[in-house]
């Protein structure tokens, strides 16, 4: 069993060549909910992708007026709750994943960037814009999100993050049938002996249980294409120093050589279809585009 097992783990680019980006889960309903983008950027175009959002793309998404007022007015309130975090570090196969996240995502309001760039660079530019843009992607593209936050003991999540501050996300991939487990697993299981956890060191505890406050889980509310299931941890804020690995508080409950035993006993590896891929980001200031 590896030793380093992660606990926890914006403005909504999407294209309308679905040839190229893949989304797994698309916006539904009117409910209160988060959609979340993933963008998967090859290894030397980080800095490429990066200007491009912040130089052409957002101004061309925040100054766009549609012809529905109705859209205008979601707009107005969807600018308030998007988010983006671009990458600290890289992947481990030297690729960069930014995220765009609407937080809470506004109904009606445009998800999607060709017309704004039409509107606001005319189609020739647009279409130039939008090939630098697809040169940018892996072969993984995109990948969506559409849930819900999991209301969760100790959860506070109080902090309002900042322009620069770490933002930590883990995504969960669980099997078509194991969603109602492992989240019961989650709950139940996992975040008591964490949240029982009681560091040696009064300074490392402290950030621990700021960290268990500040945590949130994000529960799917559709499952993927391929029929699994996506689950989001954030640390948000990521709390520097804390610690987000279950291996610890497990170790301190049921002993060292017991541990393997523990987790398995409780059933946390047999959920997962494709493990676990955690991030870090920070916090991207968009209020200079308002």
């Amino acid at each position: 069993m590896k030793k380093n097992i992660l606990l926890i783990i914006g403005l909504l680019f999407l294209s309308s060549c679905a040839g190229k980006i893949q989304i797994n889960q698309e916006f539904k309903g009117s409910g209160k909910g988060l959609f979340i983008v993933l963008s998967h950027i090859k290894q030397d175009k980080k800095d490429e992708f990066d200007n491009l959002l912040m130089e052409k793309i957002y101004p061309a998404m925040y100054s766009y007026r549609d012809s529905n007022d109705a859209i205008n007015t979601a707009n107005l309130k969807g600018q308030k709750s998007n988010r983006m975090f671009r990458p600290v570090n890289s992947n481990e196969d030297s690729t960069w994943t930014f995220i765009f996240m609407a937080d809470p995502f506004i109904p009606k309001s445009t998800a999607r960037i060709v017309q704004p760039l039409i509107q606001k660079y005319g189609e020739d530019d647009a279409k130039k814009i939008m090939d630098i843009w697809y040169a940018c992607f892996t072969n993984k593209g995109q990948e969506s999100f559409y849930g819900e936050d999991i209301d969760f003991i100790g959860k506070e999540n109080n902090i309002s993050t900042k322009p620069g501050d770490k933002v930590m996300v883990v995504m969960n991939y669980i099997k078509s049938s194991k969603n109602q487990k492992f989240e019961n697993v989650v709950l139940n299981k996992v975040f008591p002996v964490v949240r029982e956890y009681r560091d040696p060191s009064d300074e490392i505890h402290i950030l621990n249980q700021k960290a268990i406050k500040e945590m949130r889980i994000l529960r799917p509310r559709m499952s993927n294409k391929d029929n699994t299931w996506t689950y989001i941890m954030m640390g948000d804020p990521f709390v520097e120093n804390a610690n987000y690995l279950i291996t610890k508080p497990f170790i301190q409950k049921y002993g060292e050589e017991n541990v393997d035993k523990a987790i398995k006993e409780i059933g946390w590896s047999g959920n997962f279809k494709r493990g676990q891929i955690s991030y870090l980001f920070e916090e991207v200031d968009l209020t200079v585009f308002q």
